[in-house]
């Protein structure tokens, strides 16, 4: 059998979002300085893709949204043997699959098996048998819980790679002429800013907007300039900044590419977010960022030295249907977490930046 030391061309497959890839690169980081020679590719999904070229650890990238992981398009049974067919193709030495503890890792093994992958590692509860060469037993959520960052570095372990743990996930700086901003946002980043971003993903993980409302003017109050960045212009982000007419509120909802996103949040003065997403880039810039985390996944929470969270809950009507999930939140997770105010945000915020500038004295 082909060892791992032997490898030249290599596949990480992470078929899930944006923040999840971002926290997967401290472990890519390790897989490259263990194997400088080979190629990395990384499997992942459309919603994932455009982080990629900011990694700073992955040679190449197949984009695919399979059916087994919650994304807009993955039904498309014929594409998926297309996918099979295209990573035989690309004749890899072996592949590491990264998951969460509420994933199986089992459909992707097969995929990976059926591409004639020699090499495939992964967590798995059952019992995988042939799907993989280097099982890792998983003991989350029944034994332990850890950080996704830890989880994916644990795994490296398997394969023989003694990771560091220290080493966190890291993005590429970029500098102002490759954003190409708008003109407005420009001449607006030239001054200390609080970027603020309230997109979420799912409907459940919406903050209150009068809150947001409320500690948005209160930042004004103080002189502050805002920024308030989202995605896609819709009803929930133009209320949580509802008739507040104010010339340090900058509204950039719907104006700013990925890579002008990733700029503004490197060079702001903190972050306050409730988009993982947005959160785990902070924490690759090292930006203060604090965190309005809904009661989910704990293994996701913000990471840097410099973040802070705040938990909430999510209705219970809401929440998911994996039993997994669930198992955590009945058992591990008992407290109530209440939305917080627009005080504790500020509050919370306030003690952010203060700890900032005592670590930087």
């Amino acid at each position: 059998m082909k060892t791992w030391e032997a490898c030249k061309n290599l596949l990480a497959i992470r078929l899930d979002n944006m923040g999840d890839v971002i926290m997967s690169n401290a472990a890519f980081r390790e897989m490259k300085l263990h194997y400088p020679g080979a190629k990395l590719t990384l499997l992942t999904s459309s919603a994932a893709a455009p982080i990629v070229p900011y990694l700073e650890t992955v040679d190449d990238c197949v984009i695919f949204d399979v059916p087994w992981v919650k994304l807009d398009e993955s039904d498309q049974p014929a594409s998926v043997l297309n996918l099979v067919e295209t990573l035989k193709g690309k004749q890899f030495d072996g592949c590491i699959i990264f998951t969460v503890y509420s994933q199986s890792s089992l459909p992707t093994a097969l995929l990976a098996y059926l591409a004639g992958i020699p090499l495939r590692a992964a967590y798995a509860r059952e019992n995988p048998y042939h799907l993989l060469t280097h099982w890792m037993p998983d003991p989350e959520p029944l034994s332990e819980i850890n950080h996704q960052i830890y989880r994916d570095l644990a795994l490296l372990e398997k394969i023989g790679i003694t990771p560091d743990f220290g080493r966190l996930p890291h993005l590429a700086p970029l500098a102002a002429p490759e954003t190409a901003l708008p003109a407005h946002l420009e001449t607006a980043s030239n001054e200390p800013y609080v970027l603020v971003n309230m997109d979420v993903s799912e409907e459940k993980r919406r903050f209150d907007p009068l809150a947001i409302n409320t500690a948005i003017r209160g930042l004004l109050s103080r002189g502050q300039r805002v920024l308030f960045t989202g995605q896609t212009p819709n009803s929930y982000l133009a209320s949580c900044i509802n008739d507040i007419d104010h010339p340090r509120l900058i509204n950039a909802v719907g104006q700013t590419s990925l890579p002008q996103l990733l700029y503004l949040v490197n060079h702001a003065q903190g972050v306050i977010t409730v988009n993982t997403g947005v959160a785990h880039i902070a924490c690759a810039y090292d930006r203060p960022v604090l965190v309005l985390y809904a009661k989910t996944n704990p293994q996701h929470i913000p990471w840097s030295s410099n973040c802070d969270y705040i938990i909430y809950d999510i209705p219970a009507a809401s929440k998911s249907k994996n039993q997994i999930i669930q198992y955590v939140d009945q058992t591990q997770s008992l407290e109530d977490y209440p939305l917080p105010s627009a005080i504790d945000i500020l509050e919370r915020y306030d003690q952010l930046i203060e700890n900032e500038k005592v670590q930087t004295l």
